[in-house]
């Protein structure tokens, strides 16, 4: 799956290569919005994040099981991204436990489960934390 973006990549495909440096540059956003606690752009960014993945990949690399999870959080507002290479997504709720009712709703109807994820923290310590942003 990834080789035919690989070989474009490679190539110097102006598509592939600027949206790579576009996906990089919304994982420095990411950042960002977590540290500025901007949740509706972080949001926004996951699902520019999968966009762009889809557009590279196209949807028959995707698969249409792991697109029709993106979109059916999608249909309530989540935000919506693989996790790694398919098989499942993370949804985001930037709108609380209400969204996340509707999310669990809209999952059940399609026969998917949902697992709440709780966010673990950082093993960094602050020293860790300030070389890394150097």
């Amino acid at each position: 799956v990834h080789s035919k973006v690989r070989q474009r990549w490679l190539d110097g495909d102006e598509f592939i290569v600027s949206s790579m440096l576009e996906v990089a540059n919304i994982a420095e956003e990411g950042k960002t919005a977590l540290e500025e606690k901007d949740y509706s752009k972080l949001a926004a960014l996951m699902n520019r994040n999968f966009d762009l993945r889809r557009l590279m990949f196209g949807d028959a690399a995707l698969g249409d099981l792991n697109i029709k999870m993106v979109e059916v959080a999608r249909k309530v507002g989540a935000a919506s991204k693989f996790t790694g290479s398919g098989g499942a997504v993370v949804a985001y709720c930037p709108e609380g436990t209400s969204q996340v009712k509707l999310l669990e709703d809209e999952c059940q109807k399609a026969g998917f489960v949902l697992t709440p994820l709780e966010p673990f923290p950082s093993r960094l310590n602050e020293m860790d934390l300030k070389t890394m942003n150097m």
